[in-house]
């Protein structure tokens, strides 16, 4: 199981990939640690005229500014209760908590799954899976639609996502309308899936 500190550092620590190319030669990437990334992410959302972003933001900017925004207050907050003096800077905020709340002898359950949620949620949000959406009504919630993030009503509430590094092991399919959350996990459960959508 995760620790306390696993979980801070994936938020915390720069990282590296190696990433194949074409010609089979292989390179290494070096990441920004998530929280600084996410804070980058805002940054463009907001834009400055050199092309940081538009007036209204672009989705993933939209969805990066209120992450951080989530984020920010509950570190905040977390900060608050150890009397750790708050710098508004994430990554800062977050490893003088976790110093803080190393002296306390409580259960860190709590603290480490939600570090891990936010990680999750900041990779999806940065590096966000392929997404196919499938014709039709949801086989278990017959629901024909779903509202996106600005509130509109979009067709075709069940979609196919995999992710770029390894499609085939990662695909799944989910519904997306109101309180279905239905998920399809694994090559044979999306094919069995979409045969059953098509033939309706």
């Amino acid at each position: 199981m995760t620790d306390l500190l696993d979980a801070v550092e994936a938020l915390t620590k720069p990282s590296r990939t190696k990433v194949v190319r074409d010609d089979g030669s292989t390179v290494v990437v070096n990441h920004d640690a998530l929280l600084a990334q996410l804070e980058e992410a805002v940054t463009s959302a907001i834009g400055n005229g050199g092309g940081g972003g538009s007036a209204t933001g672009s989705v993933l900017n939209d969805e990066a500014l209120y992450r951080a925004a989530i984020i920010r207050a509950q570190i905040g907050d977390w900060c608050r209760m150890q009397a750790v003096r708050v710098s508004r800077d994430l990554t800062t905020d977050l490893l003088r908590w976790h110093v803080a709340f190393l002296r306390l002898n409580t259960d860190p359950d709590f603290y480490i799954r939600t570090l891990i949620g936010w990680a999750r949620t900041i990779q999806e949000l940065l590096d966000p899976p392929k997404r196919v959406p499938l014709a039709g009504a949801c086989p278990v919630c017959k629901a024909d639609h779903w509202l996106g993030v600005d509130g509109s009503r979009r067709a075709s509430p069940v979609a196919v996502e995999y992710d770029h590094a390894n499609p085939y092991r990662s695909v799944r399919a989910v519904c997306r309308a109101g309180e279905c959350d239905s998920v399809w996990v694994g090559a044979d459960a999306v094919e069995e899936l979409i045969e059953e959508m098509t033939e309706r």
